[in-house]
């Protein structure tokens, strides 16, 4: 029975151990997030992102067109772009807080650093409106249909309505995942830097 139970401490040990050796192997070191983050800022400033994100301001909602299916989708998708509106207002700051220095490079230490449970919180935020994002995305169809049996004065609203969802769903894909990298990307140098 001791055998036993020595055997069976000596592998948990030795699978915490191994555990322990894995997550050190997963932390990287300050130059791969220094080019990471370089990536990232090319990647946010790319005439492609800042177009979007302008795109993103501009969009507004369409009026009800009578077709449920193609409202319901309108309505859903402008909550998923305001949503997309305020995380693009708040991970500069938070990015600002993280890092030390803004997007374009300029120096501001007074700020205090963001909390681990923000920036998984926002993650799991974000996480959840590419959910939405995709699901809606897959509901384009059906309602695609239903607006094509809408009477003739429904029809121009729900294919405005419908025109309306494309675009924000279109808008919203590249702009969330580039979202999500640039959270990952703070939490992981947060954790890095031993300050959680």
């Amino acid at each position: 029975m001791l055998k036993k139970i020595t055997l069976v401490a000596a592998m948990i040990i030795g699978f915490l151990f191994s555990v322990q050796k894995i997550s050190y192997a997963q932390e990287k070191t300050k130059e791969e997030l220094k080019a990471e983050r370089d990536a990232l800022k090319s990647e946010m400033k790319a005439n492609e992102a800042v177009e979007r994100k302008a795109k993103i301001e501009k969009l507004s909602a369409p009026k009800s067109s009578g077709v449920k299916s193609v409202d319901d989708l309108a309505i859903s998708s402008a909550a998923m772009l305001l949503a997309t509106a305020e995380n693009n207002k708040i991970i500069p700051e938070l990015y600002k807080r993280t890092i030390g220095e803004t997007i374009d490079g300029v120096t501001d230490l007074t700020v205090k650093k963001p909390e681990l449970g923000d920036l998984t919180s926002l993650a799991a935020n974000i996480a959840t409106q590419i959910a939405a994002v995709s699901k809606a995305s897959e509901a384009v169809s059906a309602a695609s249909a239903d607006a094509s049996k809408a009477g003739p004065l429904q029809a121009p609203k729900a294919t405005k309505a419908l025109n309306y969802t494309k675009d924000t769903l279109a808008l919203l894909g590249p702009e969330l995942q580039l979202n999500a990298k640039v959270v990952n990307h703070l939490i992981t140098t947060l954790k890095s830097a031993k300050n959680y």
